[in-house]
């Protein structure tokens, strides 16, 4: 049985690098899911979009994040990945199709061919991993789950898309085995999450995609059929009535489904932050000082919010939470706004609490100085800005 298993295992690997080599024409992928070359269906696009919707919606993590992208084809998953800034590595098996996807990213793009089941990424490298109706063209899938898990930092998230029961008996996939030689099966949302969590994942939940069942929503105006055909047009009509039906209802019942397997707990980050609270415990700071001598400050913050505090983020900087001192007036209105900036020493989860120690520069003359101590997500956001309330301080600084 496992010799059957190995043999059929190559034969879909074989079948999967080949897979461009036997299309007629590659105009399809390169643009996909926008329409092209022989790709022309306006409601297999609306289901494309509405599922990297979904898979964009359940990543906690934000741009800069790392993210794998299994089975990504042409890429165009990646693609819109990086427009969102985010940082991906396309694998795919087959390198034709890492070519078209290398050519529409352009450069700085990382691709790589290798096989999902053996992945040539060291453990706890990936914030987060995605998977787009990819792994249902792998006989051995559950080793995938297993180097998924092994490669996803603690915290990550791997997103998956797959069809479920009666995928392998659709016309469509019979055609595909028999024009191209690939493998397909069904791989039903229930199923793949309990295989989840017989591969370490911590959580594995099942969410609604919203869509709008392939194009059986779309607007039904008064056609001649209605009084040439007035049964066909009633059942259109009655079709159309029961899809309004199930709009209404759509988180509960849904053709399309995506994964969501956690690798631990999934922390939104400061990147993309979920609700951004800080709670001023403790603030130590000379009262009195001379106008040529900096103050020495000790401020104990707590995460009171849903978010990460990113001591670090990427090359942009972008997400760095920082405590942020601005001067203010005696009516508390914002004189400089970047006055000082104190970083943190390491990365903050809810409920955790940081401290920073710094010196402010020397304040000069002057009778009385008010200072402004908020929390800052560099290029997100001022904590204020999402509710948190800051910290007011009055200096003397008189000799």
């Amino acid at each position: 049985m496992k010799h059957n298993n190995g043999i059929v295992a190559a034969a879909a690997r074989e079948a999967e690098k080949m897979h461009v080599q036997r299309m007629p024409t590659e105009d399809g992928l390169a643009v996909r899911p926008f329409l092209g070359g022989t790709s022309l269906s306006v409601d297999r696009a609306q289901v494309d979009i509405a599922i990297f919707s979904a898979i964009l919606a359940s990543l906690p993590v934000g741009p800069g994040a790392f993210i794998l992208d299994l089975g990504a084809g042409p890429c165009w998953v990646s693609d819109w990945l990086r427009r969102l800034k985010y940082r991906t590595c396309s694998l795919d098996i087959c390198a034709d199709m890492l070519r078209i996807g290398q050519e529409r990213m352009g450069r700085g793009s990382w691709v790589c061919a290798a096989d999902m089941a053996a992945l040539p990424l060291r453990a706890d490298s990936v914030d987060a991993a995605v998977c787009c109706a990819a792994l249902h063209h792998v006989p051995n899938w559950r080793d995938v789950l297993g180097e998924v898990h092994r490669v996803l930092r603690p915290g990550g998230v791997f997103v998956m898309q797959e069809p479920g029961r009666g995928h392998s008996r659709q016309a469509e996939s019979i055609m595909q085995m028999e024009q191209f030689g690939v493998f397909e099966q069904d791989l039903p949302p229930r199923v793949l999450s309990r295989a989840c969590r017989d591969a370490g994942f911590t959580r594995a939940i099942v969410r609604p995609v919203a869509e709008l069942s392939h194009g059986l929503a779309r607007i039904l105006p008064h056609y001649p059929f209605a009084r040439e055909d007035p049964r066909r047009f009633a059942r259109a009509l009655a079709r159309r009535m029961s899809i309004t039906v199930v709009e209404c209802f759509l988180n509960m019942w849904t053709p399309l489904h995506i994964v969501v397997a956690m690798k631990g707990v999934p922390y939104a980050d400061s990147r993309r932050p979920h609700t951004m609270l800080a709670g001023f415990q403790d603030v130590e700071i000379q009262p009195r000082a001379g106008p040529s001598n900096p103050l020495k400050v000790r401020v104990c913050v707590k995460n009171t919010g849903l978010t990460r505090w990113l001591a670090a983020a990427d090359e942009s900087g972008a997400g760095r939470v920082q405590l942020g001192i601005s001067r203010v007036d005696v009516e508390r209105r914002i004189t400089d706004l970047d006055y000082l900036r104190i970083g943190l020493s390491r990365d903050i989860n809810p409920g955790d609490t940081a401290v920073f120690s710094a010196e402010i520069p020397p304040l000069g003359n002057g009778v009385r100085t008010y200072l402004r101590l908020d929390m800052v997500a560099e290029g997100v956001c001022w904590f204020s800005e999402k509710g948190s309330r800051p910290r007011y301080i009055e200096l003397d600084t008189r000799e």
